[in-house]
């Protein structure tokens, strides 16, 4: 009885790249994810009050067009001006703060 033993055949494998191992990115630990979601909801926070601005102001605005009374015209026309302002100023820093 004859038995053949065959040799496995070396494939040539092509030349490796030398790349640079990349830095493991580290898990999020639950404080990095509530910071996350804090971040997330005061973003969510923040343009809900801007919009709810606009609106007050549109609604002001619209109010001093249609009221026949001129002195009712510039308490409602300063009125609009002062919330627009001061809304865009607290607008514009807690983005800042969130970032």
């Amino acid at each position: 009885m004859t038995t053949t033993t065959t040799r496995p055949t070396k494939t040539a494998e092509p030349p490796k790249a030398a790349t640079t191992p990349k830095p493991e990115k580290p898990a999020e630990t639950p404080l990095h994810r509530s910071s996350r979601i804090g971040r997330d909801i005061g973003g969510l926070a923040v343009n809900v009050y801007e919009r709810g601005i606009a609106n007050f102001v549109a609604f002001e605005k619209d109010a001093a067009k249609i009221t026949p009374y001129p002195w009712a015209k510039e308490a409602l026309a300063v009125s609009a001006g002062l919330i627009e302002d001061v809304g865009a100023a607290y607008v514009r820093t807690a983005r800042r703060i969130l970032r």
